[in-house]
């Protein structure tokens, strides 16, 4: 059974012309980091600038700017910034149709965080892969990554991030069981 969604529960931004705003203020912060020669707030700032441009449907754009960043993240592997840097990045990957490459960076993101304890990037990461899985019709994958997020946010007691993750299961069960009398079914 072959199956394909284009996207699958995908963040919009509730006020577009606040998410202008936020965007431009994050590329100042970008420049000054740049301009100071702070590579890891230059880090954290591309990060922070990526995921509100992909957020805006701007991934190509994020992932040009990611990539500029990524030697500079590769130095502050150590450093909560970077964990976001790749999470980031993935996410933009993913939505520029580069699936198969953002898989290595939510892998990455959450390998750090466990590392480091950094339990919010952990669920955020696990939940953005779990979308990017379920993309693909790799559904199973995609509920255990729901899953995860979920329970991390309990533990957290993050009440947003549960409900989005209890939206994505709910979401991910609804639509396999549609699948399943369709045997394909293309989302858009």
């Amino acid at each position: 059974m072959s199956s394909v969604v284009a996207e699958f529960l995908r963040f919009s931004a509730a006020d577009p012309v606040a998410l202008q705003g936020q965007i431009a203020a994050m590329r100042s912060k970008l420049a000054m980091a740049l301009q100071t020669g702070d590579s890891l707030a230059s880090v954290d700032a591309a990060a922070d600038l990526g995921s509100l441009l992909t957020t805006a449907r701007l991934e190509l754009e994020a992932v040009d700017l990611l990539e500029q960043q990524r030697p500079q993240a590769e130095r502050h592997a150590a450093d909560e910034p970077a964990g976001w840097f790749w999470n980031s990045y993935a996410t933009a990957l993913q939505y520029s149709g580069r699936r198969d490459q953002a898989e290595t960076f939510f892998t990455r993101a959450i390998a750090v965080a466990k590392q480091n304890g950094w339990r919010r990037l952990e669920a955020l990461a696990s939940h953005h892969w779990g979308r990017s899985l379920a993309e693909q019709g790799r559904l199973d994958e995609a509920r255990a990554c729901f899953s995860s997020a979920l329970a991390i946010r309990e533990e957290r007691q993050d009440e947003s991030g549960q409900a989005s993750s209890r939206r994505a299961l709910l979401a991910l069960e609804a639509w396999q069981a549609g699948v399943a009398a369709d045997s394909v079914r293309i989302c858009r």
